[in-house]
C-alpha cells in the first residue's frame, strides 16, 4: 500500500508541476502566442511577431526602392508621336514614383532545407511625366521630361526577407497583384 501511495503523490506532484508550467502568464503565454500567429486567438498585450517587425521594415524598404527606382528610371523612353501620316514629334516619357504602401508580410517555407523567412509586398504609385516635342530623337532625349500628365498607375512588388526578418537588400521583383 506504501508503493501505491507514493506513486499517487509523485503523479500529483508531477500533474501540479505541468499545470504550473502551462499557466497562463497575464495574456502573453506561449499557447496564446501561437493562437495569434495561427489567426486564431487574440493578439496578447505587447506580442510582436515576426510578420509585424516585416511589415513595419516594409516601410523603409518602400522608401528605398522608391529612390532607387526613380534614378533608373530617370532617363526614360524616347516615344514617337505620329502627325498626318509620315511626320511626328519625338518626346521623353518617364515614369516617376510618387507614394508607396506596405500591404502584407507572409511567412514561407523555401525548400527542403528548412530555410525558412518571408515575403513581403509593397505597393507603388506612380504618375508618367513627358518633355517638349522636338523633330529629332536626340533633342528629345536631352530634354526632361517635366511635363505632368494625368496617366497614373500602381505597381505591387515582392521582397524577400531572412528567417528573422531583415532584408537582403535585392530589388524587388513585379508581380500582378
Amino acid at each position: 500500500m506504501t508503493m501505491r501511495v507514493f506513486a499517487g503523490i509523485a503523479g500529483l506532484v508531477a500533474l501540479l508541476m505541468v499545470s504550473s508550467a502551462c499557466r497562463s502568464d497575464g495574456g502573453g503565454s506561449v499557447v496564446e502566442k501561437v493562437k495569434y500567429d495561427f489567426g486564431i486567438g487574440e493578439k496578447p498585450e505587447g506580442y510582436e511577431s515576426f510578420s509585424d517587425r516585416v511589415m513595419t521594415r516594409l516601410d523603409a524598404v518602400g522608401k528605398t526602392e522608391m529612390k532607387r527606382m526613380n534614378v533608373e528610371n530617370r532617363y526614360g523612353d524616347i516615344q514617337f508621336e505620329d502627325e498626318q501620316g509620315l511626320q511626328g514629334k519625338y518626346y521623353k516619357q518617364v515614369k516617376e514614383y510618387e507614394s508607396h504602401q506596405a500591404l502584407e508580410a507572409v511567412p514561407v517555407s523555401r525548400g527542403s532545407q528548412g530555410e525558412r523567412g518571408y515575403v513581403g509586398y509593397v505597393q507603388y504609385s506612380f504618375r508618367i511625366k513627358q518633355g517638349e516635342r522636338f523633330s529629332t530623337r536626340t533633342e528629345a532625349e536631352a530634354a526632361p521630361a517635366n511635363i505632368r500628365t494625368d496617366v497614373t498607375g500602381k505597381e505591387t512588388y515582392r521582397y524577400s526577407f531572412g528567417p528573422g526578418g531583415t532584408w537582403d537588400g535585392a530589388p524587388g521583383e513585379k508581380t500582378s497583384r
